[in-house]
């Protein structure tokens, strides 16, 4: 199963997602999300259901881009786009590179497509399109072993590519991923419950405490019995495992979020059509 924190997160944005104009699009403010951030690497418990679901949504593309060799795998770039120039038999072809992927990615991968899916699918309300939802994220997806060596052009052309590929498996994905993604339901904007409100909130040094010796020792434990490949997933959230401890601190109810400063990862795609134009 995936980290604690990373699951009540897509869970959440798979409720308040479509609901939200501009998810995945829109920036958050820099001082709440280094705040978040920091609270989760620290192995903090938060109360994510008090957070902006902008937030949220900012936070889990953090975590995609810092996955290791990405969660679609940088050394399978080739076959992705190999499997994508077959239009007759694009879905079998997926299926098979799909199929060679570490264990614990698809864990993750499914029910990321599963929650593009559901907000694309509810764009009148989202204003996120599968396509500009496969803008925003497909760079923290997927990149070429040798992105760093790329000339601008061509780094616009795997964009391109990678973002043609995002979309696809978005809008594809039951069909590619078949009884795995059965339990996974995308169900209407209407159907999705209204945000609850949120509890009253106090700044975050005041209700940072320490962990318990025995929720250490539990957690510790839980790492030691997960395995590697999902290791690498936690390690890149810096998520913790231990739910439910009686002796783990409260959760965390982080300050609201401000429009001093924003942050988002960027949209790769078109900051390198602004500097291409700057260059012409």
């Amino acid at each position: 199963m995936l980290p604690q924190p990373i699951q009540e997160l897509l869970n959440i944005l798979h409720q308040q997602g479509p609901l939200t104009e501009g998810i995945f699009r829109r920036a958050a403010s820099g001082t709440a999300f280094r705040e978040l951030k920091e609270a989760l690497d620290s192995g903090a418990d938060v109360d994510l259901g008090s957070q902006p679901v902008l937030l949220l949504a900012v936070i889990l593309k953090d975590f995609l881009r810092s996955i290791p060799g990405k969660l679609l795998i940088v050394d399978l770039y080739g076959d992705w786009m190999q499997a994508m120039e077959k239009p007759s038999k694009q879905v079998e072809e997926l299926k098979v590179v799909a199929g060679k992927l570490p264990a614990a990615n698809p864990l993750l991968l499914e029910q990321l497509l599963s929650l593009l899916q559901h907000i694309g699918h509810n764009a009148s309300t989202s204003r996120m399109s599968c396509s500009n939802l496969a803008v925003c994220v497909g760079p923290n997806l997927l990149s070429p072993p040798n992105e760093d060596l790329l000339l601008l052009e061509a780094m616009l052309e795997v964009t391109e590519k990678v973002k043609m590929l995002v979309e696809f498996l978005t809008e594809n994905c039951r069909e590619i991923f078949g009884e795995k993604m059965a339990g996974l339901s995308s169900p209407s904007a209407e159907e999705v419950p209204a945000p609850m409100g949120r509890p009253t909130e106090l700044p975050l040094e005041e209700q940072r405490g320490r962990a318990g010796k025995a929720a250490m020792e539990h957690q510790a434990k839980a790492f030691l019995d997960t395995p590697p490949s999902l290791l690498v997933l936690q390690k890149a959230a810096g998520a913790d495992t231990v739910v439910g401890s009686e002796t783990a601190e409260a959760p965390i109810a982080l300050p609201p979020a401000t429009p001093e400063t924003t942050v988002d990862s960027p949209v790769r795609a078109e900051e390198l059509k602004s500097l291409s134009e700057e260059k012409r």
